[in-house]
């Protein structure tokens, strides 16, 4: 169980990969999240009309809005998290890096569970979902 995985992600996309004994390193997965890539406009798009109430319930100007470009990255990176749970539990895997863009990164170990959160030994915020697996391997401080 020694493996280490090392997950590249922003909110559009994933890539899962583990090093090897040789330090070299395999993709084992992708995923993309279509919502990440979408733009505010095509995220709106199918949202349902707001209505303001002047009395009564509802919202009111200064509580926080997420948006919807911000709930898609969490519900992503939240899909993250059981595929990293997924691999723990099937002992796949005893260290995980993260590299991720600072704001994602951020949504992501805010989406980790605890059990996940205790393998992983480092953080990067760099954004490279679209790197070759090599650029990859030469920014890990392993």
């Amino acid at each position: 169980m020694s493996a280490t995985w090392i997950l590249v992600a922003d909110g559009a996309k994933a890539r899962l990969f583990a090093v090897e004994k040789d330090h070299s390193i395999v993709e084992l997965e992708d995923r993309v999240n279509p919502e990440g890539a979408a733009s505010g406009r095509e995220l709106s798009r199918d949202r349902p009309p707001s209505t303001h109430d002047s009395f009564g319930h509802g919202r009111h100007s200064i509580e926080p809005h997420t948006s919807l470009r911000q709930k898609s990255a969490e519900a992503f990176a939240r899909e993250l998290n059981d595929v990293l749970e997924q691999g723990r539990l099937d002992h796949r895997y005893g260290n995980v890096v993260l590299i991720a863009p600072a704001r994602f990164l951020g949504t992501l170990n805010a989406a980790l569970n605890k059990h996940v959160r205790a393998c992983v030994t480092t953080g990067l915020p760099k954004d490279l979902t679209q790197a070759d697996a090599q650029t990859i391997l030469d920014h890990l401080p392993i």
